[in-house]
């Protein structure tokens, strides 16, 4: 079943990418994706999953996932053995009706953020969490939102774009942790991505594709203030005026 969805070609593209840029090393990275109402073929019933977080704002709803272990080179090549496709039954039940099991370790984190994409009648279907080498380093030089944010987004003219809200920074939490999960929910109520401390980022996007996009936009940023500073100058970046001027002809 899984091979018949369209959304599925989409989950093999982006691991494609992940894979090739090194941000989603061995079994590193997770995807998932809520599907329109009725997009899936009917299926019988499958076995069931606990999971520890609520759900309830979920229920009746069907999504494509990865699952845990799975490397994202092998979901470009082979995504019947890398994929869930689950249905939420009640708070905390799950069915899978095609696929490995079980979900990824970040599905508290992935269920917080639907649930929150939700309540807030957005358009966002789809959750990214890769490791991308310039952010996770940066990571480690700012401990602060504000300044971080004053630096990367002057780096390049279409970061601002991109990402308006600029980049969140989630202090680190324990992988898979309720803390985390709670944590990330918050950011993204402000912002369309987040770094987690010295360990990668989360993003959201009305697709894959748009979670990706801007995942790209600001690690791009991040690598030319990493290469400016490896190379002896503190790079002052796009001006007060350079970035309201940009952000005037863009209409934004």
């Amino acid at each position: 079943m899984i091979a018949q969805l369209p959304e599925t070609r989409e989950f093999m593209r982006v691991a494609a990418v992940l894979a090739a840029r090194g941000w989603a090393e061995a079994s590193a990275g997770n995807l998932s994706l809520r599907l329109p109402r009725g997009g899936a073929p009917e299926a019988a019933p499958g076995a069931e999953m606990e999971s520890a977080a609520d759900l309830t704002d979920l229920i009746g709803d069907r999504f494509l996932v990865t699952a845990s272990g799975s490397r994202m080179r092998d979901l470009a090549a082979s995504p019947a053995g890398c994929l869930c496709l689950v249905e939420v039954l009640d708070r905390h039940r799950l069915r899978l009706l095609d696929g490995a099991g079980p979900l990824t370790s970040e599905w508290p984190t992935h269920a917080g953020l639907h649930a929150l994409f939700k309540e807030r009648r957005s358009r966002e279907r789809a959750v990214l969490h890769c490791h991308p080498l310039s952010l996770i380093a940066l990571s480690h030089v700012f401990d602060s939102e504000r300044e971080m944010n004053d630096r990367l987004f002057r780096m390049h003219h279409e970061t601002r774009l991109f990402v308006p809200e600029m980049l969140g920074l989630i202090p680190y939490a324990v992988t898979g942790s309720g803390e985390l999960a709670k944590a990330s929910r918050e950011a993204l109520k402000k912002h369309r991505l987040a770094l987690w401390e010295k360990h990668g980022v989360i993003a959201g996007g009305e697709t894959l594709d748009q979670a990706l996009d801007r995942v790209e936009m600001v690690d791009k940023a991040a690598a030319i203030y990493l290469l400016l500073k490896g190379a002896g100058l503190e790079p002052a970046g796009l001006s007060d005026e350079q970035v309201a001027a940009t952000l005037r002809r863009a209409g934004k």
